[in-house]
């Protein structure tokens, strides 16, 4: 208490840079309950000026109700980002409207989730009355929103990514990062290690302090100074040399939770639980668990520290997936598998070469 028992005020002898209280020190971590619901089908069109999808519910189109374990929350991760890669890639050719219908079809109904469940629930719940038309029009979410919260969870998904490979000495992802994407812009964090502090007599003045058009400065710099380029697809300085800040910037990304208790429909218990409003902030949460149970860096390299049930993306297609082992590096797609494949072929006979000159040299010293 911030006073003794003569009123005198006594400071605390706490460091909050390092005596925190997590979940785990508190008694358990925070659960993460939610009650998936899936609509048959949406109807896309101008709601006072928005462009929304409006559920459809009337019978012959009622509602779907999955097992809650057939919907996880690293199952609802993973299918998010790919549905943002999919819908950034330049080659894809369906509008991203029709993308995200079929992924709501598909997975579950994204917004407002627990209050629209409740409602679906009623017992009185009448899906020929005007019950169906209230839920459907509490349904209704605009394509823009989704599209806007579907954008920030893929980009920091993908600075995770970047993150983990520069404690494993693989910057490809890292140095691929800031990139224009067709609908995401990628980040800009890695760009500073390219080597643009070294550029002389650069002006950024015209930039107003904004770190993307500062990046803007330096690339129309660099276009003018090919000479004074780095190596393609190498940074000059090491980025993880200033780890403590790159990860600090990852935080900052992720949204804050609220927690209160909640009655889990498996077990009927109260349980500490996130608030759940949409499938965003199941996705932001199972993100947010996941890093918070990385190894430190400094082990991230060490195979048998490197953690099991994250997210990752295939070395060859690209594709996001949970790793089910700390060795996995690819999916199971027939062409990432060859992919793989051949990277061991090739790690064999470099292992042999090597092993092979050692010998000739051991050999060649004795004679």
């Amino acid at each position: 208490m911030p006073y003794n028992w003569n009123g005198d005020f006594i400071p605390s002898k706490a460091d909050k840079s390092t005596d925190i209280l997590g979940q785990k020190e508190i008694g358990g971590v925070g659960q993460l309950i939610y009650h998936p619901f899936r609509y048959r089908d949406y109807i896309l069109t101008n709601d006072r000026e928005e462009y929304c999808a409006f559920p459809v519910c009337r019978p012959g189109y009622e509602p779907d109700f999955p097992a809650n374990d057939s919907v996880s929350g690293k199952g609802l991760l993973v299918s998010l980002c790919n549905l943002a890669r999919q819908i950034d890639d330049w080659d894809n050719k369906i509008p991203y409207d029709q993308l995200i219908i079929q992924w709501c079809k598909e997975n579950m109904h994204p917004y407002n989730i627990d209050f629209v469940y409740g409602e679906l629930t009623e017992d009185s719940f009448d899906i020929t009355g005007y019950d169906a038309e209230l839920a459907a029009r509490d349904s209704i979410f605009a394509i823009n929103d989704f599209m806007k919260d579907l954008g920030a969870l893929y980009t920091t998904a993908l600075f995770y990514e970047a993150l983990e490979g520069i404690c494993v000495a693989n910057e490809d992802a890292a140095y691929d990062l800031y990139r224009e994407g067709k609908y995401f812009e990628g980040l800009p964090f890695f760009e500073s290690f390219k080597g643009i502090h070294s550029m002389p007599d650069v002006d950024v003045s015209q930039a107003g302090g904004s770190l993307v058009k500062e990046m803007q400065i330096y690339a129309e710099y660099r276009k003018s100074h090919p000479e004074e380029q780095p190596p393609d697809g190498q940074f000059v300085t090491e980025p993880y040399d200033d780890y403590g800040n790159l990860l600090n910037k990852l935080i900052e990304r992720i949204p804050d939770f609220n927690m209160r208790l909640k009655i889990n429909p498996k077990t009927n218990r109260i349980e500490f639980s996130a608030d759940v409003n949409s499938v965003f902030d199941i996705a932001w949460f199972t993100l947010a668990r996941m890093i918070s149970e990385d190894p430190a860096p400094e082990n991230k390299g060490k195979s048998e520290d490197r953690a099991e049930d994250i997210m990752i993306c295939c070395r060859h297609c690209g594709a996001f997936l949970i790793r089910r082992n700390g060795r996995q590096e690819y999916c199971d797609k027939p062409d990432c598998q060859k992919a793989r494949n051949a990277k061991n072929q090739r790690e064999f006979r470099r292992r042999k070469r090597i092993k092979n000159a050692q010998n000739q040299k051991k050999n060649t010293a004795k004679t």
